[in-house]
């Protein structure tokens, strides 16, 4: 009697593997899908917050304390890129994942007939996102 060969593993195994996959690719795309609703919610905050819109202290639950503190000092000493030429609006959002747990995030946002970027870092802490770098530009 001829043993029948087959190719690979057996139909269980192949199928418990590839469910296995299926989900961490879908938990990679929810982190993703995730990270960019963060970015861009804490975008439009941090823009509202520079546009004298919102309190500082309103920062507080998404931001590193570090973030925060940058934010004051850009309102105190009135260095907000661009204030003068009206309220900002957020025109697009990018997140690059760079490695578990962490991802950079891209922003331009329009005031007047000017555009301007943001660039910053968000990182998960506590099973949660919080923004822990931030530029305007």
């Amino acid at each position: 009697m001829r043993r029948r060969v087959t190719r690979g593993a057996p139909f269980g195994v192949r199928r418990a593997v590839s469910a296995a996959c299926t989900q961490s690719r879908r938990g990679e795309a929810e982190s993703v899908a995730e990270a960019q609703r963060f970015a861009e919610q804490s975008v439009r905050l941090v823009l509202e917050v520079v546009d004298r819109r919102r309190q500082p202290d309103q920062l507080r639950p998404v931001t590193d304390p570090r973030v925060l503190a940058s934010v004051r000092t850009m309102l105190t000493q009135d260095l907000v890129p661009g204030r003068s030429l009206g309220a900002a609006t957020v025109k697009h959002v990018r997140v690059t994942s760079t490695e578990p747990g962490g991802a950079e995030i891209f922003a331009s946002y329009q005031r007047g007939p000017r555009t301007l970027a943001i660039a910053g870092r968000i990182e998960v802490t506590k099973d949660r996102w919080r923004l822990v770098a931030l530029r305007l530009f």
